[in-house]
């Protein structure tokens, strides 16, 4: 379950200057801290052992993303259609800012790395820093990657591509490389199951396994200088 935060304060205030009167939205917040989103349903023990790693390991503040159809196929389905590519909508956190954290990171993994994309497109383009946008396993346009990497206010776009585990996916591959790659993530979907992680699903299983190498990108990102 998400931790109990505090939510993201909006103000609205009504403008009047020259023939202004529209409300205008003003978000009061500064994000901060560690965000991290999993894959399609945000279900799974994996995604609460990712975040207590990355705990262990010394990037303080992290937090679990929300947003979600509820439904891993609907999930998959919007990702293939909409999320990938750069959207305008409004991508705001309502939890996890109200913390003493000195950097604002956003890691996601497969669906959960588009939300991610989005999440730091917004804030990025309201002129708030995202020191470290995380992209594991991600399936994103190479117009929106690219859209990313020379946002000024983005610092570090880090690509985990999982294609030496055979993952189909990586980052900035054509829709025809996504579709194409359709019956391979359903083989290695049902291969996985919940203990093992094959392709795409490496960091899912909920096995020694599957806790070492979630263990492994936690260091990773340390490395990287996540804090």
């Amino acid at each position: 379950m998400p931790l109990p935060l505090a939510p993201i304060v909006v103000v609205t205030v009504a403008m009047t200057l020259r023939s202004d009167t529209k409300p205008v939205k003003i978000y009061l917040k500064k994000p901060r801290g560690t965000l991290y989103w999993g894959g399609a349903g945000l279900n799974g023990p994996y995604i609460n052992d990712q975040i207590q790693t990355l705990l262990k390991i010394g990037i303080q503040h992290v937090y679990r993303g929300v947003n979600t159809t509820g439904n891993e196929k609907t999930d998959a389905l919007w990702t293939a259609t909409t999320l990938r590519y750069q959207d305008t909508d409004e991508w705001t956190i309502t939890s996890g800012l109200d913390n003493p954290s000195g950097q604002f990171n956003l890691i996601g993994y497969s669906y959960g790395s588009l939300l991610a994309a989005q999440t730091a497109n917004f804030y990025a383009n309201q002129g708030h820093i995202v020191d470290h946008l995380v992209l594991i396993g991600c399936p994103i346009d190479s117009g929106f990657l690219n859209s990313l990497i020379m946002n000024k206010n983005i610092k570090n776009v880090i690509r985990i591509n999982l294609t030496s585990a055979d993952d189909p996916l990586y980052a900035g591959m054509s829709e025809a490389a996504l579709i194409a790659s359709a019956k391979t993530l359903m083989d290695q979907d049902t291969a996985s199951g919940t203990t093992k992680g094959i392709g795409h699903f490496y960091f899912r299983p909920d096995s020694k396994e599957g806790r070492d190498r979630r263990t492994a990108l936690a260091k990773y990102l340390y490395d990287q200088g996540l804090r």
